[in-house]
């Protein structure tokens, strides 16, 4: 024991050894300091990782030391609300396109063109997104309407030029197959004419029989008569049966109670006349039944378009009276003009009515072509009633 005092003692007095004992008193000394540090560091660390990217960047603005330092923490920052003003965009978009009704989908485009703003994106190119796809939709429905009219002539041409082909035998089953395709309506207005068809050709038939039989053929009349009946009958033009009938009085018969007999040429020629002049009434009468059936199709398409929303060029055109009409009074006698949505919603208002307008008008006249007494719809005037409440999703998205 004496013998360690002693060399302590000797080594104490070494100038190496004392400066030793200094530096590891000094730091046990700052230990505790250091543990303060670092257990505020961690503390730190995990309170950062805890924040939001733009808490975070408000954060280091606020401890910033140097202008570098704020500099870097002002960028992290307007970055972070850029990324999640896209990342809102993103989710709001979702939600625009799962809204079930057009105004819905608006509202959340409105509220998308205000966020597109703080993620750096042209708001331009959300604004009328929506109705640009109703249009859109629109014009495809109206398109695929157009070839299924246009299909549909067709096919009911087709079935009136077959219908007078139709021997009696098959008459019944050819009926029964059309009325379960869709086209009874077509055999119902040929039917009457198609029994007068056939009863002067059974008329003519039994004629040239009768003539046939007659050695002479000089004495057999031609059945000018049903004809006659046929063409008063028809459902055609009236300027066009007047000059059937003109036709028709142009064949000559001889004047059989004054002795007047046929001569083999001229009887072959009034024939020939008759017959191609009944061909003539059958083409108009098809013609006619399918010039009717276009005109019910254009009324049907027409009351579709009613049901639909008004294009965007249709409420472009009534932005000006619709501003006009929201002018209010305000504070002072001050005018002020309501927002932008109540102007959008009092044009949509407008246009709507415009263009039911429009179609009425185009509906009476249709009517009147067919002969039908006209329908007079009243026109909305008062104005629709519309959501005000955003979808429960879009408000959510919107608090991001």
């Amino acid at each position: 024991m004496a013998r360690f005092g002693r060399s302590f003692v000797q080594a104490a007095t070494q100038p190496q050894y004392a400066q030793g004992l200094f530096t590891a008193a000094q730091q046990m000394g700052a230990a505790p300091g250091r543990r303060r540090a670092k257990e505020e560091q961690q503390k730190r660390m995990g309170m950062l990782r805890d924040m939001g990217a733009v808490e975070r960047a408000d954060y280091m603005a606020s401890v910033a030391e140097t202008p570098q330092e704020l500099m870097q923490a002002t960028a992290a920052k307007d970055q972070a609300v850029r990324q999640g003003s896209l990342t809102s965009l993103r989710g709001l978009e979702a939600a625009r396109q799962a809204a079930g009704t057009v105004e819905e989908k608006q509202r959340i485009e409105e509220i998308m063109s205000r966020v597109a703003v703080q993620a750096g994106v042209d708001p331009t190119t959300i604004a009328g997104r929506t109705q640009a796809e109703q249009d859109a939709e629109t014009n495809r429905e109206f398109t695929q309407a157009r070839l299924k009219n246009q299909q549909r002539q067709e096919q009911e041409a087709a079935i009136s030029q077959a219908y007078y082909n139709v021997p009696p035998e098959s008459r019944e089953q050819f009926e029964q197959n059309v009325a379960k395709s869709g086209f009874g309506n077509v055999i119902d207005e040929l039917k009457e004419d198609k029994a007068r068809d056939e009863l002067f050709q059974l008329q003519l038939k039994n004629a040239k029989t009768q003539a046939a039989e007659n050695a002479a053929m000089k004495k057999e009349p031609l059945p000018t008569g049903s004809l006659q009946d046929r063409i008063n009958q028809a459902n055609i033009d009236p300027q066009l049966k007047d000059q059937f009938l003109s036709e028709l009085a142009e064949v000559k018969q001889p004047d059989f109670e004054a002795g007047e007999t046929w001569n083999p040429g001229e009887r072959k020629q009034a024939e020939t006349a008759l017959d191609s002049l009944n061909r003539a009434v059958r083409a108009e009468v098809s013609k006619e039944v399918g010039r009717k059936n276009a005109i019910r199709s254009d009324i049907r398409t027409l009351e579709r378009q009613k049901t639909k929303p008004p294009t965007k060029a249709q409420i472009d055109e009534q932005m000006t009276q619709a501003e006009e009409n929201v002018v209010t009074t305000g504070a002072f006698g001050m005018t002020v003009k309501d927002d932008p949505e109540v102007v959008r919603k009092e044009a949509t208002r407008l246009a709507r009515i415009a263009r039911d307008n429009q179609i009425n008008d185009l509906l009476e006249q249709r009517r009147a072509e067919l002969g039908e007494q006209a329908i007079t719809e009243p026109v909305e005037t008062e104005e629709e009633e519309e959501s005000t409440q955003l979808t429960t999703k879009a408000d959510q998205i919107v608090g991001l």
